[in-house]
């Protein structure tokens, strides 16, 4: 096995605004700390592939993604199915291109894109000019930094502390060594919201960020730390409860998790538990799916009703009042892309391009049992939020609501955790 890394900085060169919280509309102040691209690339039995990680809040949304994976998998010399790229969600990038009207696609967002792209692109050739022989491991531990954020409060949900609601505690590390057994990088998956900063103005990685900042004191520059994100939308980290509400930390008190997770994530390396990934065989694949949505508002009665509302919608409404004179209509289903990345026939990447709570993560990645995976979501983009059919039908907060930004006819229905699993490929198939 051979494999090569290389990160890249992908801090904006400019001031632009920054995305994650829609009422923040201004540019950055300053920078807290850089934003980065980890390009990894795995090599056996002449095929390739390319793992991603990027500080961002989602991959580009304005349909320029796949095209993206192609370009990213020519410099590699790999499929466009075997190229992954996830990000890490944090709320401190900057604001991306987005799929619709209600997303604010700014010239500088644009220009960032482009930006952003050939940064991808010099980290993967730089990655494939680093090709040396090495070897790859998992590893999984236990993490206590996510706090559930689905609080029942006076009957509907609401998005506060829910210490007693269920969470991924798993912290799963994906590390190489290089041919003399010593670690030359250690990528580590949580399922967990990074917006502790909240909705400051200084550029962040936020808490992925710090954990990165104190491994690099740990172990120096020759090795290399990236950050995956899970199934977290409905979590944040547990230093952020205060008691019945959130609170935002200042960006110095990021250390604190950065301690945190660098203690968990060691003990998972040193435990003697590491597991050698052998025999890689490097089969990805992408599947489109489409998931049906509530027909909530497909008629001009239901549109203009909701216009006239106080409700908050009204670049939803006017969307769909425009289509309609289009001879058009909102869509009653919401496609999705479901990428499956064996590295080899027992541990997948599974993927999915949307914001999945963790019930979602937990019924796709069971599509694979009993073998073990690595499910992430933000991976090539990321449509909206997405429930399984419990938590759909709790509904509430952002999440019940995301498909007036996704610009869906209503909510999604029931069942769409079954159509995704349906999608993961079960077997490497060569």
């Amino acid at each position: 096995m051979r494999f090569g890394l290389s990160q890249i900085d992908i801090t904006p060169p400019f001031y632009m605004p920054m995305g994650g919280y829609g009422d923040r509309q201004d540019n950055y102040d300053l920078v807290n700390d850089p934003l980065t691209f980890t390009a990894l690339v795995l090599e056996d039995g002449g095929r390739r592939a390319l793992i991603g990680a990027a500080d961002l809040v989602r991959m580009p949304g304005d349909g320029t993604i796949l095209g993206q994976l192609e370009r990213l998998g020519g410099v590699v010399g790999c499929p466009r199915d075997s190229v992954l790229l996830n990000a890490s969600h944090t709320h401190g990038g900057p604001l991306l291109p987005g799929p619709s009207v209600v997303y604010r696609s700014t010239h500088s967002s644009k220009r960032y894109a482009e930006f952003l792209y050939d940064q991808m692109a010099a980290a993967a050739r730089e990655a494939v000019n680093n090709l040396s022989e090495g070897t790859l491991w998992f590893g999984e531990g236990k993490t206590d930094v996510p706090m559930n954020r689905r609080l029942e409060r006076d009957g509907r949900v609401v998005n506060a502390p829910n210490p007693g609601g269920p969470f991924d505690d798993r912290l799963q590390v994906l590390a190489v060594r290089n041919a003399a057994g010593e670690m030359a990088g250690v990528g580590m998956r949580l399922s967990c919201h990074p917006v502790a900063t909240a909705a400051q103005h200084r550029i962040t990685a936020d808490y992925p960020g710090a954990w990165r900042a104190e491994f690099a004191r740990a172990f120096g520059p020759k090795v290399t730390p990236f950050f995956l994100q899970g199934a977290g939308a409905d979590a944040r980290p547990r230093h952020v409860a205060d008691g019945d509400r959130w609170k935002g930390l200042k960006h110095p008190e990021l250390e604190t998790m950065g301690r945190d997770l660098m203690a968990q994530s060691l003990a998972v390396l040193t435990s003697g538990k590491l597991v050698e990934i052998r025999d890689l065989v490097l089969a990805g694949k992408i599947d489109p799916i489409q998931a049906p949505c509530e027909k909530l508002y497909s008629t001009r009665e239901a549109l203009e009703d909701l216009l006239k509302s106080s409700s908050g919608y009204k670049s939803y409404a006017e969307e769909g009042l425009r289509r309609l004179d289009a001879g058009d209509q909102l869509p009653d289903h919401a496609g999705f892309l479901v990428q499956t990345l064996w590295l080899n026939r027992e541990l997948p990447l599974i993927g999915l391009d949307c914001e999945a709570l963790i019930g979602l993560g937990r019924a796709v990645e069971a599509a694979v049992a009993p073998k073990k995976a690595m499910l992430l979501g933000y991976t090539n983009g990321c449509v909206a939020y997405v429930a399984d059919t419990e938590e759909l039908k709790r509904g509430g907060g952002t999440e019940g609501s995301t498909f007036f930004s996704a610009l869906w006819s209503g909510p999604l229905l029931p069942g769409v955790e079954n159509i995704m699993a349906a999608a993961v490929m079960k077997e490497p198939g060569l």
